[in-house]
């Protein structure tokens, strides 16, 4: 019996311009209504992640950050908090400035970005969701430690070798990150051994829910992780290669109400 539902947010509730349909927001208030508990994991910080929360009217704490943040909106409290080694900040920026690629410092209240910085129109659109602010330096002018770097590609075809040169270059320097695919333009570097799975065991086991009565879904190499530890690990029909070898079904794609068919089948 699936007691807790873990559903993605981009690409799986919502689609490429941020929107959700009808049949899906009704699916999770019903699944909700019928005591399960129905959880956002996502990449995206808290506050742009509680947006969703309130709009879909779910009471169960949230999962952001890729698994570096659980916080229960309801009350405002963090439950589990896992941030970037402030060691590792030089070697990220230095390695943005040497590739010429667009970085990027995320805290669950803004994002940071240096003056200089050249992200383009749509990078601008992404961190747009946000709050997000321009500093002088990113390794002197941060108030508080990151818990991500985000770095950015132009064309969704580069960021394939994108994420292989951070892995190697992480790999060179022994350093304690993970990187990590999350939206076709983007990479990320994360506290080492970090993903969805980690926070959502994490919440899982503060619940007193065993993984085999946890239903997954999402669509992307960031959710790999989550769906392989879930007792049913559903991927979208717009999956990546890696989400849908993960799965143990496909469910439609985010245009066709997938997240809704998921739920139908499974509770």
């Amino acid at each position: 019996m699936i007691r807790l539902a873990a559903f993605d947010l981009d690409g799986t509730l919502l689609d490429h311009d941020m929107r959700y349909s009808v049949r899906v927001a009704g699916a999770l208030q019903r699944a909700q209504a019928a005591g399960v508990i129905v959880v956002l994991a996502t990449g995206r910080a808290p506050d742009t992640t509680r947006r969703f929360s309130d709009a879909f009217e779910l009471r169960a704490p949230a999962i952001c950050f890729q698994g570096g943040v659980v916080q229960d909106f309801a009350s405002g409290q963090v439950l589990f908090d896992t941030r970037l080694d402030p060691a590792t900040l030089p070697f990220l920026v230095q390695l943005a400035a040497h590739h010429g690629w667009p970085l990027s410092f995320e805290t669950p209240a803004v994002a940071y970005l240096a003056n200089d910085s050249a992200h383009n129109a749509a990078a601008m659109r992404m961190i747009n969701i946000g709050r997000w602010t321009r500093v002088r330096s990113l390794l002197t002018d941060l108030p508080t430690v990151p818990h991500k770097a985000t770095f950015f590609v132009t064309e969704a075809p580069a960021r394939a070798a994108l994420i292989e040169s951070l892995r190697a270059a992480v790999q060179a320097a022994a350093l304690p990150l993970t990187i990590t695919g999350s939206h076709a333009l983007i990479a990320e570097a994360l506290p080492a051994g970090l993903s969805k799975a980690v926070g959502l065991q994490w919440l899982a086991q503060h619940l007193g829910v065993a993984a085999a009565e946890v239903l997954a879904v999402g669509d992307n190499d960031n959710d790999v992780e989550m769906l392989r530890w879930a007792g049913v690990g559903v991927a979208m029909g717009n999956s990546s290669a890696a989400a849908l070898a993960a799965a143990d079904w496909v469910t439609a794609a985010v245009g066709q109400d997938g997240a809704a068919l998921a739920l139908e089948r499974y509770l």
